[in-house]
């Protein structure tokens, strides 16, 4: 099961802001690498080649790259199923004889080119490889959200105070 929380980064320090952007922009740039290569293929898995990720110039991690990588591929899959659920309702509806839906969807499809999809505003998805949160601490935070194995040896700590939707998760 993935559960998730949005909190604010409005405690943190302007280092750790800029750390934080410097991260996200290049895991960016790796979605982006990644979908462009990705984009080229008739069969796409869920799990990258060490081939594959290898093909990537990033300062990343590896780990790091695995994980832009398994994001990058169901970006990619996820934008072609679409069009082919479509197609596939299209046959439906002409079996059935309703024809006028199927029009209606066939204009539809005929207008919606996939084309690659753009990343600029990705998010990375981290798992637990990455993220350690600390909620035992002796500070005036509620808690830490440690964020390592990124790459160059760096490793973000960051406050949180909880919210609402936070506790109901904890619990």
């Amino acid at each position: 099961m993935i559960r998730s929380s949005k909190s604010t980064l409005r405690f943190s320090r302007k280092g750790k802001l800029d750390t934080v952007r410097i991260f996200i922009e290049e895991y960016r740039n790796v979605v982006k690498q990644f979908v462009d290569m990705l984009w080229e293929q008739e069969k796409i898995s869920n799990l990258l080649e060490k081939e594959t990720t290898d093909r990537v110039d990033s300062w990343l991690s590896e780990r790091m790259k695995q994980c832009a990588g398994k994001q990058a591929s169901g970006i990619v899959r996820g934008t072609r199923k679409k069009q082919e659920k479509r197609e596939w309702k299209i046959r439906e509806l002409e079996k059935q004889g309703r024809l006028k839906q199927m029009r209606k969807l066939q204009r539809i499809y005929d207008q919606v080119k996939v084309s690659k999809p753009k990343i600029e505003q990705v998010q990375p998805e981290l798992d637990a490889r990455f993220v350690k949160l600390d909620l035992e601490n002796g500070t005036s935070f509620d808690g830490w959200l440690t964020l390592s194995s990124i790459g160059n040896k760096i490793k973000i700590e960051l406050p949180f105070k909880k919210t609402r939707h936070f506790n109901k998760m904890v619990k």
